[in-house]
């Protein structure tokens, strides 16, 4: 029986998995497609689909510090000789990354990116040994070495860099950037970003445009950041995002990939249930699998949820909690498989995301990869996509998150409905008041659909309960459309349905208005579709609503 290779589970550094004959997808065809390409690059996706390995694979291509001949004389790109020939380790390469820059203060912030640079002119150090750079630019090199340098030196520093190699080697410099938007999110989630973008929107602006000394330049990222002046006035900028053809199945695994993936390593009996837990990333009309859950998947030989629970999820979190009334029940609807369309904005602003708020957090959830797209409507700015839950990993994330939110604000929604389903029905509208007051704000319920918030609020607190309930949202049930049902899976257990009624003056007091909402229940036998399934117990709750004031029937 041969030996297997073993698996690169958390390694990104290109050789070490060459040279320890690691499992590696080969995606060195990107190389070509680079070269093809604009002078410029921006390439978006997800977390833990493959960028910085893919970006040290195009290090260890072009750098002229590395022999690289035995890393890649076996993958697809050697038999393109002429690229061989004319690219294989003949340039200057500068490669930073901004991954690991996660700080919850702007001074530290400011101060890892310096001490990122700092460190990135330690690999150049052979620069103060020549007579080709001047003494006035070597003080500049020794000032951000030593980290005494002005902010406003840090903000040329990537430039000048690239100077720097062009005048030593003769030869225009590949300047490879991996995940160069962290900053900008953290700086968003921890309070500072007016404060930070300037700085390292001249960091990356000033290497970026107009840089006569660059042959290409390379970036990754989750997000593209427009409007922050990073790439204004950029030449020749070409962009792929998860909407893009371009290298389109490049990052992350194919399905011929993990066919081959699985057949390898012997799992190719269970690639159904894989397909069905794992798939739904289209990235530029192309089926796409993710590589991070896909390799911890073959190593410990159990299906369950692998990319969600890595880090990175605070900010999907933040905009569910903080969103409003519609972009809650959206997310409900997506939990109950359905869909929703919507325009994307793919210059997408952090500091902005208060102006366009829908939009920017489905674009964000697209681009993030917790959502995925369907189909596109229409063109060019105007075009709308229909968007969906990316597959059973991020659906488990959504229930879990929703039930997570609920839990943060001091309420557990098992105590609460278990109320509900015990018959404790003070403390359930009890419970259930103190939960609206706690946690709605006023435009959650004064906008044009508040029935929806306070529906998808209980379709929300439903969500754990999916194991023991069917739980069906705006379905036809009897002589017309119960808001929600909860058929019980046991019969021990009782059914339950739910109206939500807006009061007005003409019904009276909020009470009659929800004495108006169980009247409506019964006249028009809701309970039809629960006594189907064989169930006799049947809960019937009425909830009447003036803004945040909430009156409560149940029988």
């Amino acid at each position: 029986m041969k030996e297997l290779k073993s698996l690169p589970l958390g390694e990104s550094n290109f050789k070490t998995i060459m040279e320890n004959n690691m499992y590696f997808i080969d995606k060195s065809m990107l190389i070509k497609d680079i070269l093809s390409a604009g002078r410029v690059i921006l390439i978006t996706r997800p977390r833990r689909f493959g960028k910085t390995l893919n970006m040290s694979m195009l290090e260890h291509f072009f750098s002229m510090k590395k022999n690289s001949e035995s890393l890649f004389k076996d993958l697809k790109i050697w038999n393109e000789k002429k690229i061989i020939e004319k690219y294989l380790n003949k340039y200057p390469v500068i490669f930073i990354s901004f991954k690991g820059l996660k700080k919850k203060k702007y001074e530290d912030m400011k101060n890892g990116i310096r001490e990122l640079i700092s460190k990135l002119y330690t690999k150049y150090v052979y620069l103060l040994n020549t007579d080709k750079i001047t003494q006035w630019d070597k003080k500049r090199i020794i000032g951000i070495l030593d980290k005494t340098a002005e902010d406003a030196v840090f903000e040329d520093g990537i430039k000048n860099l690239t100077e720097y190699l062009y005048i030593y080697h003769g030869k225009k410099v590949i300047l490879l950037i991996d995940e160069y938007d962290t900053p900008i999110q953290q700086s968003y989630l921890n309070g500072y970003y007016d404060e930070l973008i300037d700085f390292i929107g001249n960091i990356l602006g000033n290497a970026l445009k107009d840089n006569e000394y660059l042959e290409k330049a390379v970036l990754t990222g989750i997000t593209r950041v427009a409007k922050e002046s990073i790439f204004t006035g950029v030449n020749n900028l070409q962009i792929s995002t998860v909407l893009s053809r371009l290298f389109n199945d490049k990052f992350g695994m194919t399905k011929e990939e993990l066919h081959e993936a699985l057949k390898y390593y012997g799992m190719e009996y269970e690639e159904e249930k894989i397909i069905e837990w794992y798939n739904g990333f289209n990235f530029g009309g192309f089926e796409i699998y993710n590589p991070y859950s896909i390799m911890n998947l073959i190593f410990e030989k159990e299906i369950k949820n692998y990319w969600i629970n890595t880090s990175g999820n605070k900010l999907i979190k933040d905009l569910i909690a903080k969103g409003s009334a519609e972009i809650k029940s959206k997310i409900y609807d997506l939990i109950e498989g359905e869909t929703v369309t919507t325009t994307i904005n793919e210059n997408l602003v952090y500091g902005d995301l208060n102006v366009n708020v829908e939009e920017s957090v489905w674009t964000l959830f697209l681009f993030t990869g917790y959502l995925t797209w369907i189909d596109k409507i229409g063109e060019g700015n105007s075009a709308e996509y229909r968007l969906k839950i990316t597959n059973k990993e991020a659906l488990d994330f959504f229930k879990k998150t929703v039930v997570n939110i609920l839990e943060d604000s001091g309420f557990k929604y098992k105590t609460l409905l278990k109320d509900l389903i015990e018959e404790n029905y003070e403390e359930f509208k009890e419970n259930f008041k103190e939960l609206v007051e706690n946690t709605i704000s006023y435009f959650d319920v004064s906008g044009k659909e508040p029935e929806r918030f306070y529906h998808g609020l209980i379709l929300g607190l439903s969500v754990g309960l999916q194991k023991e309930y069917i739980i069906k949202s705006n379905r036809e049930s009897g002589y017309g459309r119960a808001d929600l049902i909860l058929i019980p899976k046991k019969r021990s257990n009782p059914g339950i349905i739910f109206e939500f009624k807006k009061y007005y003056k003409k019904d009276g007091d909020l009470k009659s208005s929800a004495e108006k909402g169980m009247k409506q229940i019964e006249e028009k036998n809701y309970e039809t579709e629960i006594k189907s399934h064989g169930i006799e117990r049947i809960i019937k709750v009425a909830i009447a609503f003036d803004k945040k004031e909430v009156e409560i029937v149940i029988k």
